[in-house]
């Protein structure tokens, strides 16, 4: 089963924002100024651009109906890859969000990664059990710990994305008035040169 919070580190995905940020910013014309005001345009772009940590959904915990499978079994009593009958169990963690942030690595973390499979809206934690092992008990203590650690590695994030998000409403601001000001000393500029702008 693949881990989660693994696919790119947060300062990476902030970095991306930060630049996209400046692209669209710098892509802004006088007209827009002229319609709203710093505060306004930076709430916007803010309401936009902010990153939002996903919710779990732990009340709507489900689980998919059991299914035979045969597994490559490797221990004692069995040869080297021995095909073995059993079954397969998938418990569902519904959560609110977007998928790719539960792929983000964030910059506070433990040492163990929580497991999953996302598939839409849903974490998927598949346990698969040879026949005749005992599977209720330890299947539901191994998903009690990969969902606690699940919500450590939520808060994790949680504080990432809110310092990320403090911050970015001040660097809109700062770039939205150097924006306004470029706008303002070009037009300036070509004013001086005295010849008609067509």
């Amino acid at each position: 089963m693949a881990s989660l919070f693994n696919d790119r580190r947060f300062y990476e995905l902030a970095n991306n924002k930060l630049a996209s940020m400046e692209s669209k910013i710098n892509k802004l014309d006088k007209s827009d100024f002229e319609d709203s005001s710093i505060d306004e345009l930076a709430e916007k772009f803010h309401n936009d651009m902010r990153f939002e940590t996903p919710t779990l959904r732990e009340a709507e915990i489900s689980q998919k109906p059991p299914e035979d499978i045969t597994i490559n079994h490797r221990g004692r009593g069995y040869s080297s890859g021995a095909k073995i009958p059993g079954t397969m169990y998938t418990l569902v963690l519904p959560f609110d969000g977007y998928p790719d942030m539960l792929g983000v690595f964030p910059s506070s973390h433990s040492t163990i990664l929580p497991k999953g499979e996302i598939e839409g809206d849903e974490i998927r934690i598949v346990y698969r059990v040879p026949v005749g092992e005992d599977a209720a008990a330890p299947i539901k203590a191994d998903f009690d710990r990969n969902l606690n650690l699940i919500k450590e590695y939520l808060g994790y994030l949680s504080n990432d994305v809110n310092t990320f998000n403090d911050k970015l409403l001040a660097a809109l601001k700062v770039g939205l008035e150097r924006r306004r000001q470029k706008l303002d000393k070009d037009d300036e500029t070509a004013r001086d040169l005295g010849f008609p702008i067509k």
